[in-house]
C-alpha cells in the first residue's frame, strides 16, 4: 500500500514538473524572439553586445548581389564596416556587384541557377518574377516568428507588401517619407541678388528673371554663349514631371478626387507648359543641346557658367555649381552657387514638386539558395531599428574618420563632420569609405522613432543648421507630397509595358520638336500631332490601368 501512493506521488510530481517546464518554454516562446535553430547547439551564455544584438557562435554570413557597379570599388569602400560588423556581431555581409546592366545580369542569374542568397534593388516586377519561378523564398512566416521590428517598423504599410495570394516574397529595400524636397526650379544666387533679388513666383515671372540674368551675363569668361535654362536627356523625364508639378500635376498626371488619372500630354496644362517652354527657345533662351545632352556634358556647362536656370533634382545644381567651383575656384566665394526655389502656375492651387513613396520602389528577397533563412531574417530584425539603421546608413563607428560615435549605448555624431555638412564641405568619398549605405537591404529613410529628428541619409542630418539646405527646404516646404498610392509601375513583362515603351520613345523626340518650334502657333500644332500620335500608341490604356490600380488602392490602402 505504501509503495503504490509512493508511487502515485512520484508521478504527480513528475506531471508537475514537465507541465511547469512546458508553461516555462511557452512563456520564453512569446515574450522572446527565438534565435535560428542553427543556432541553438552549444548550450553556452549568450552573448549580447552594446547594441542589443545577441551574438551567434557560428558566423553568419550574407551575400547580396545589388546591381550595376564598379566590383573593385564595391569590394574596397565594404571593407571598414564589413570588418566592424563581423568583429562586433559575427556577421559577415558580402555585397556582389557586375559592371553588367542589371537586366542582363539578372535575366542570367535565372537561366543559369547562379545567384546568392540574397538579392536587393529589385523591382516589385521583378519580385512577382523571381517568386514564380520559386526562386524567392515566401517571408511572412519568418517574420511571424523572428522580426517583430520589421512589422513594428513598417507599421501599417507592412500589409501592402503581400501580394492578392497573400503572400509575402520582397521587404523595402528604401522605404518611409523623408519631409525633404527632391525636386525644383533652381537659380544663379549671386546673379540673382546682384539684381536686387527680385520676388518671383510663377513660371513667368522666372522666365522673365532668367531672360534679364541671361543678358547681364552673355557670355562666360571663355566667351561662350550662355542660356537661360538647360536640361539634358531624357528631358521628358528629368525636367518635365517637375514643370508639369508647378501647374498642379501630380508625377505627370492630373488625378481626381475619385482617382481618374490623364497623362499631362493629354490636358490643358500640358500644353502650357509646352508653350512656356517654347518661349525659351523662340527668344533664344534655351540651351540648344538640351534633348541630346548626357550629364557629364550637361554638368560642364554648368560649371563652366553657361547657364542661369534649371528644372529638376536639387543636387544636380550643387554637383554641378559649387561643389565643382569650391574645389577648382581659390577665388570662390559661398555665394556663387544656386538655391532651389518653388514656382506655381496661377492656375495651380498648388505645386506639387516632390512625390514621396512610403512604400519603396526597391526591393529585397531572401531566394532559394539560403540555407539559413532564419539566420538572414535575425539581421535584417536587427539592421531595420533605428540603430541598426543609422550603423548601415552612417557607416562604422568608433573609427579614424567615422561620422559617428557609439558608446554606453549612445550614438553621438563626430562633430568635425557634422560641421562638414553644415558648410558643404563634406568628401562624399570618404562617406563610402566608412560604409556609408553599402549594405542597406531593408532600412527606412525616414526620420527615426527614436529621436523624431535622425535620418539614415548621413547628409541629411542637420538641415536646420546648415543655411543653404534650410534655405532650399524653407522655399520647398509646401511643395512636397504623399503620393504612396500613385507611383504605380507597369509589370515590364506585360504588353502594357510595350506600350509604355512605345509612348516614350515617341514622346522625348515629339515633344523636342514641338519646344523647338519656331513660332508658338507650330508648337501648338506639333504638340496637337504628338498628343494624338501617343493616344493611338496606346497612351489611354495607361491613363485606364493606373487608373484601375489607384482606385483599388484607395479601397485596399486605408
Amino acid at each position: 500500500m505504501k509503495r503504490t501512493v509512493s508511487l502515485v506521488v512520484i508521478m504527480s510530481l513528475a506531471i508537475l514538473l514537465v507541465s511547469a517546464c512546458s508553461s516555462s518554454n511557452n512563456n520564453n516562446q512569446a515574450n522572446d524572439v527565438q534565435p535560428p535553430a542553427s543556432e541553438k547547439d552549444s548550450g553556452k551564455e549568450a552573448v549580447v553586445n552594446e547594441f542589443g544584438w545577441t551574438v551567434p557562435e557560428k558566423t553568419i554570413e550574407i551575400n547580396f548581389y545589388a546591381g550595376q557597379d564598379n566590383p573593385d570599388k564595391v569590394e574596397e569602400n565594404q571593407q571598414l564596416l564589413q570588418a566592424y560588423i563581423l568583429e562586433q556581431f559575427n556577421v559577415k555581409l558580402n555585397k556582389i556587384v557586375y559592371d553588367v546592366d542589371k537586366k542582363e545580369k539578372l535575366n542570367l542569374m535565372l537561366a543559369s541557377g547562379d545567384y546568392p542568397e540574397v538579392i536587393t534593388g529589385l523591382s516589385a516586377e521583378d519580385v512577382a518574377k523571381w517568386a514564380a519561378q520559386g526562386k524567392a523564398i515566401e517571408l511572412s512566416e519568418y517574420i511571424e516568428k523572428q522580426a517583430p521590428n520589421i512589422k513594428s517598423q513598417l507599421g501599417d504599410w507592412y500589409s501592402s507588401y503581400f501580394d492578392k495570394d497573400g503572400k509575402l516574397y520582397g521587404l523595402p529595400r528604401y522605404w518611409g517619407i523623408l519631409p525633404i524636397p527632391d525636386y525644383s526650379a533652381h537659380i544663379r544666387y549671386d546673379w540673382w541678388t546682384a539684381m536686387g533679388s527680385p520676388a518671383f513666383e510663377t513660371p513667368e515671372q522666372y522666365f522673365d528673371l532668367l531672360k534679364q540674368m541671361q543678358q547681364q551675363h552673355a557670355t562666360n569668361s571663355n566667351g561662350e554663349t550662355t542660356y537661360a535654362l538647360s536640361s539634358y536627356a531624357p528631358v521628358t523625364k528629368n525636367m518635365v514631371p517637375t514643370l508639369a508639378g508647378m501647374y498642379g500635376l501630380k508625377d505627370s498626371f492630373k488625378v481626381t478626387d475619385e482617382g481618374e488619372f490623364t497623362h499631362w500630354v493629354n490636358t490643358d496644362e500640358g500644353l502650357e507648359l509646352t508653350k512656356y517652354i517654347n518661349r525659351f527657345y523662340r527668344e533664344g533662351l534655351l540651351d540648344p543641346d538640351m534633348f541630346v545632352n548626357k550629364f557629364e556634358n550637361w554638368k560642364a556647362k554648368f560649371s563652366t557658367e553657361r547657364v542661369m536656370g534649371h528644372i529638376g533634382a536639387w543636387w544636380q545644381s550643387w554637383n554641378g555649381g559649387h561643389e565643382v567651383w569650391q574645389k577648382t575656384n581659390p577665388d570662390w566665394k559661398e555665394e556663387q552657387r544656386y538655391i532651389q526655389v518653388a514656382l506655381k502656375a496661377d492656375s495651380a492651387d498648388m505645386a506639387y514638386l516632390s512625390a514621396k513613396n512610403a512604400r519603396s520602389g526597391s526591393f529585397t528577397i531572401i531566394t532559394d539558395k539560403a540555407k539559413s533563412p532564419e539566420s538572414i531574417i535575425k539581421w535584417l530584425n536587427f539592421s531595420v531599428t533605428d540603430l541598426g539603421t543609422r550603423l548601415i546608413g552612417w557607416g562604422a563607428p568608433n573609427q579614424a574618420d567615422s561620422v559617428w560615435t557609439f558608446k554606453d549605448g549612445k550614438a553621438e555624431w563626430v562633430d568635425a563632420a557634422r560641421r562638414q555638412i553644415v558648410d558643404a564641405t563634406w568628401n562624399y568619398d570618404l562617406g563610402e569609405k566608412i560604409g556609408q549605405d553599402m549594405f542597406n537591404l531593408v532600412e527606412g529613410q525616414g526620420l527615426m522613432k527614436d529621436d523624431g529628428k535622425s535620418t539614415y541619409w548621413f547628409d541629411q542630418n542637420f538641415n536646420e543648421e546648415a543655411k543653404w539646405k534650410k534655405l532650399m527646404n524653407d522655399n520647398l516646404k509646401d511643395t512636397i507630397y504623399d503620393f504612396t498610392r500613385g507611383i504605380i509601375p507597369i509589370d515590364p513583362s506585360t504588353p502594357l509595358a510595350i506600350t509604355m515603351q512605345q509612348v516614350d520613345d515617341q514622346l522625348e523626340t515629339l515633344w523636342a520638336k514641338a519646344v523647338m518650334s519656331d513660332t508658338e502657333e507650330a508648337a501648338v500644332s506639333n504638340f496637337m500631332a504628338l498628343r494624338d500620335k501617343l493616344n493611338k500608341a496606346g497612351l489611354k490604356d495607361i491613363e485606364q490601368f493606373k487608373s484601375d490600380v489607384y482606385k483599388q488602392r484607395m479601397q485596399d490602402w486605408k
